[in-house]
């Protein structure tokens, strides 16, 4: 026999506008969750020099789960065969560098909308998230190797911002780090100049070995790299995940050929790296 579901009662009304302390009340409950549901480095992740963590995937699907709210999605694919990008990579063993061409653009626009379950009001939506393989991540890759990958991240940027937007929880999470003036600066979120450092003559690199694996190397003038807290940081959670150093470079050698050399916009996305192994 089928169970009828509940009823809304058709004189309760969904208020349209918040008092201060139902705010206040919703910031203390996102506060509650993070420090009592929430586990770091699974949920949410604290970036050396950000006074804010960064919110997961994990991390959102709690927030989700405390207030009721079911994510929806619509998801557009734009696909061009005969674009063509190319790159240039360092290989690893030899450092020699190596260019080449990729065929075939794929890229993902997803949209997401927060239904609240009770009500059926919807929170947010249609907050967006793009991913295409010509990101520095995916451009040396067969885009159709990689097309189920672009449309799960496309889809997890729209949902984590769209949840920060619904539950109002941008002052205690944020989603990018690149974008924070304080990342670089002290306590109080002034930026420290440094002087650039003196001009060296150019020296080939060294083979890479376990010895040198993530050795300073010569920084490029004018290019904003990982501030040493943060490569201290991205150090540490390598040798908790047992990553050895070879696999890492590797992966990252088009990129980056030492952890003193890792971009700063590169940042974000070498820590999704190492949480995804």
């Amino acid at each position: 026999m089928a169970i009828p579901l509940k009823q809304p009662d058709e004189q309760q009304s969904v208020p349209h506008e918040w008092t201060a302390e139902e705010i206040v009340h919703q910031a203390r409950k996102v506060l509650d969750i993070k420090d009592n549901a929430m586990t770091e480095n699974v949920h949410f992740g604290v970036i050396p020099g950000c006074r804010k963590p960064s919110l997961w995937k994990a991390g959102a699907e709690k927030l989700c789960q405390a207030f009721r709210l079911e994510p929806q999605f619509e998801t557009v694919a734009m696909d061009d065969p005969n674009r063509v990008i190319e790159w240039e990579k360092t290989e690893y063993h030899t450092r020699r560098k190596i260019t080449g061409t990729t065929k075939g653009f794929i890229e993902y626009r997803a949209s997401c909308s927060l239904i609240h379950i009770p009500t059926r009001e919807a929170w947010v939506r249609n907050v967006g998230g793009v991913c295409n393989n010509f990101e520095s991540k995916y451009r040396t890759l067969n885009p159709y190797d990689v097309a189920n990958t672009l449309e799960k991240m496309a889809e997890k940027r729209a949902f984590v911002a769209a949840v920060l937007i619904a539950t109002a929880a941008s002052d205690i999470f944020t989603q990018d780090i690149e974008d924070l003036p304080h990342l670089n600066g002290d306590s109080n979120g002034n930026r420290q100049r440094q002087a650039p450092p003196p001009r060296q003559a150019q020296t080939p690199a060294p083979p890479r070995t376990q010895n040198n694996a993530g050795c300073g190397s010569q920084r490029e003038e004018g290019v904003r790299y990982a501030t040493e807290k943060q490569v201290a940081y991205i150090r540490g959670q390598l040798e908790r995940k047992g990553i050895p150093a070879k696999d890492f470079f590797e992966d990252w050698e088009e990129e980056f050929d030492s952890l003193d050399t890792i971009p700063f916009n590169l940042v974000n996305d070498v820590l999704a790296w190492i949480r995804e192994q």
